[in-house]
């Protein structure tokens, strides 16, 4: 098999990691790091006034950053990349990033040497970082670093005030830090150099550097499917002027989108035509149409495994709530046919799979099914929406918050 370039070629002071990471998406600024002056920090204006105080905010690229920062050091880690960049508001239950780490430094005594201190001589040896301990390192600064609390401005000449944080707070002192579980590393592996199969591998032609059976590791362009769930806490009013109930909305607010119709006019959302429209998008398919405003994608061409609804009567936490309270009819509570929530609270959740999407893809299109579950559209208006290939004949998109990013896989490499 001829050379291949591979990422551990390139970096040979470098081990290269893969990391599964889960967190809640509410309070962050997306996935990516927006820089020192970009996230918890105080961005002005030109005029010195102040246009947003993001004290305590921060991405998730940018805490993991803090966390690796303290356990291997800011100079012994490189090229942070994620499979899937998720927008502010959107929770991850297991995306995938991996990060090139230096092997820690030792220091070891040589053999024979003096007894006196002053003259001992050291040799420095290195050790590769086990997953494991990477996996519980970061996860122990994760949960420990303090986000800045609200305070008056600083003074403009003043340090970052992320680097503030970093420097205040020494080791020993994050065992008494309140706990901040927003961000999670689930898993960790080294990651392999070469991942297979190549999906555009030919084998009637010769294998080389050009047609190779597998291809360097890139959590990015390795990946071979993305699970997505969008969920959708929907109640509806049986008549016009019907009681509104909001039961358990305080414990779902930045996990899903709420809707709610209190004047009787739609009812329930018609998940059977939900799922004809949504068969439209099933295949290879031009999503231009469903494609969101300043997508760098080179093509607006994609493919997509599954879309599918699905709709289940809502329970929240009443059942695990009413056995706290010692409810003596447990058997009722586990059926969940006497819980205080009326029967016109469902959860809808649609499940859409792919290799790839596009920017904004699955919010525009949750919120084009919402529109056909609601009777505004057909599944054939959907078709027509998707052949005219223009972002203005659909409608708008869902909120940030109803969206999970479910899972990344990556062939038959788990970790």
């Amino acid at each position: 098999m001829p050379f291949i370039r591979t990422p551990t070629y390139c970096y040979r002071a470098y081990t290269r990691y893969v990391f599964a990471v889960q967190y809640h998406g509410g309070k962050m600024l997306g996935f990516s790091y927006q820089g020192p002056s970009g996230e918890n920090c105080i961005v002005y204006n030109p005029d010195k006034s102040i246009q947003a105080d993001l004290r305590g905010v921060e991405s998730v690229e940018g805490r993991l950053r803090r966390a690796l920062d303290l356990l291997v050091g800011e100079n012994n880690y490189q090229n942070i990349q994620v499979s899937s960049r998720t927008d502010r508001g959107v929770h991850a239950w297991r995306n995938t990033l991996q990060v090139d780490i230096r092997p820690r430094n030792q220091k070891k005594k040589k053999k024979g040497s003096d007894d006196d201190a002053d003259n001992h001589t050291s040799a420095r040896t290195t050790k590769q970082w086990k997953p494991k301990n990477l996996v519980d390192g970061i996860n122990f600064y994760l949960s420990r670093i303090p986000s800045l609390p609200p305070s008056k401005a600083e003074d403009e000449n003043s340090p970052p005030l992320h680097k503030n944080v970093r420097n205040k707070a020494s080791k020993a002192n994050f065992y008494n830090l309140p706990l901040n579980n927003n961000v999670t590393i689930l898993s960790s592996a080294v990651a392999p150099d070469i991942i297979t199969p190549n999906q555009n591998y030919d084998p009637s032609l010769p294998e080389d550097e050009y047609n190779p059976k597998g291809l360097p590791f890139d959590v990015r362009f390795t990946a071979t499917r993305r699970t997505y769930a969008y969920r959708i806490l929907h109640s509806y009013a049986i008549e016009a002027k019907s009681p509104s109930y909001y039961h358990s909305q305080p414990f779902e607010l930045d996990r899903v989108w709420r809707i709610h119709d209190d004047k009787g006019n739609i009812g329930e959302l018609d998940i059977e035509t939900m799922n004809r429209a949504a068969s439209h998008f099933i295949g290879r398919r031009d999503f231009t149409s469903f494609r969101g405003k300043g997508c760098q994608r080179s093509t607006p061409v994609t493919t997509l495994d599954e879309v599918v609804v699905h709709r289940e009567r809502y329970h929240g936490v009443v059942p695990a709530f009413m056995l706290a309270s010692g409810m003596e009819n447990s058997s009722s509570v586990s059926n969940c046919d006497s819980l205080p929530i009326p029967d016109t609270f469902n959860m809808i959740t649609i499940v859409i799979k792919g290799k790839s999407f596009l920017y904004h893809q699955v919010r525009n299109m949750v919120a084009c099914l919402v529109e056909v579950g609601q009777g505004r559209l057909t599944p054939e208006d959907v078709k027509e929406i998707l052949e005219k290939k223009d972002r203005g004949a659909a409608p708008g998109m869902a909120p940030a918050q109803g969206l999970f990013l479910v899972d990344v896989e990556h062939g038959d490499f788990r970790f």
